[in-house]
């Protein structure tokens, strides 16, 4: 099977791919999908290439959904982490003095969106990181009355190390505080599952383990969040009904696509789709697993040459990434 997967991928005529945490290739599914509708915007005009563009984010969202183990509801499309973390850091109704609880050496898209609080008087407070599951007893350890909120990785994004999501969710589910985690790193490789898990957001990025689009992102945010947020940005599409631009009522609609506030790249959602289908089809877990053995032969040579390699050797805690 995985010689016939390798073959929809081009890059492998030329070089050997081993950057997917970075920006993963295209495979020709996604380059025929593109053709076809590029095709159709160019012979017919955009209202032909339109026609399917609300089922396509509709079938994004449902495939998403199967993958996160969630309702379509919770689903919007951003551009990327940044933007999903922000629409958290942004929205939620922060008083002085509260505290964002973290790990330290974060990608910066989830350490940029809580620093940018301090004028509002909200600390964000970073600990030491171990890359080891001593991480979530820190965490722990420091979860005092002032913490609202912690925003954490699923997926380290140096080491891979995979944080036990579900131990600190329930941990923080007990105590009031709401879970964010930094899924780019995760998403289509780890499992995840926000709503058994006690996740409030997630937000990630489509170009890395999803194989869609540079520029499109994935945000996954829970009901009860959701009615807490203000929306900072709004537009034609935060509210129902959206298609009668005249009859103007501020009226967002029910679910996570209230933050999909304007015309989306619908070039990417075109994109991104062929990218899940094709994923779907394979199966995420077949991918896990074909992964973890690629890694394991991988970090096997690597010992065998006396190099140090990172992360655990625990099979849970283990993602794409092999450092």
């Amino acid at each position: 099977m995985w010689d016939e997967i390798r073959k929809l991928f081009p890059i492998h005529e030329h070089c050997t791919f081993l950057n997917n945490a970075g920006v993963s290739p295209p495979s020709t599914r996604v380059l025929e999908s593109l053709e076809a509708y590029h095709r159709d915007h160019a012979l017919y005009g955009f209202h032909k290439a339109a026609l399917g563009f609300m089922d396509t984010g509709t079938e994004i969202k449902q495939i998403l959904a199967e993958f996160l183990q969630c309702s379509p509801s919770c689903i919007a499309l951003t551009h990327n982490t940044s933007e999903g973390m922000n629409i958290v850091a942004q929205g939620f109704p922060w008083k002085r003095g509260d505290c964002v609880l973290g790990l330290d050496l974060e990608y910066p898209a989830n350490v940029y969106p809580w620093w940018n609080l301090e004028k509002r008087g909200v600390r964000h407070l970073r600990l030491k990181p171990t890359h080891s599951a001593e991480d979530i007893t820190a965490l722990k350890s420091n979860m005092d009355d002032q913490v609202r909120m912690v925003a954490v990785s699923a997926v380290d994004w140096c080491s891979g190390f995979a944080l036990d999501l579900a131990n600190l969710g329930e941990f923080c589910r007990d105590r009031d505080v709401l879970l964010v985690v930094d899924m780019a790193q995760a998403l289509g490789v780890v499992p995840l599952n926000p709503e058994a898990t006690g996740i409030a957001a997630m937000a990630g990025s489509g170009w890395k383990w999803l194989m869609g689009p540079v520029g499109l992102g994935v945000f996954y945010c829970h009901p009860t969040l959701m009615e807490k947020l203000e929306l900072v940005y709004v537009g034609t599409d935060t509210v129902v009904e959206s298609h009668k631009y005249l009859d103007y009522r501020f009226e967002p609609k029910p679910d996570a696509s209230r933050f999909e506030f304007s015309t989306p790249n619908v070039n990417d959602w075109v994109y991104l789709l062929a990218a899940i289908r094709l994923l779907r089809e394979i199966g995420l877990e077949n991918v896990r697993k074909r992964i973890l053995s690629l890694n394991a032969y991988l970090r096997d040579g690597l010992r065998n040459k006396r190099l140090h390699v990172r992360g655990s050797v625990e099979e849970q805690e283990q993602s794409g990434i092999l450092s």
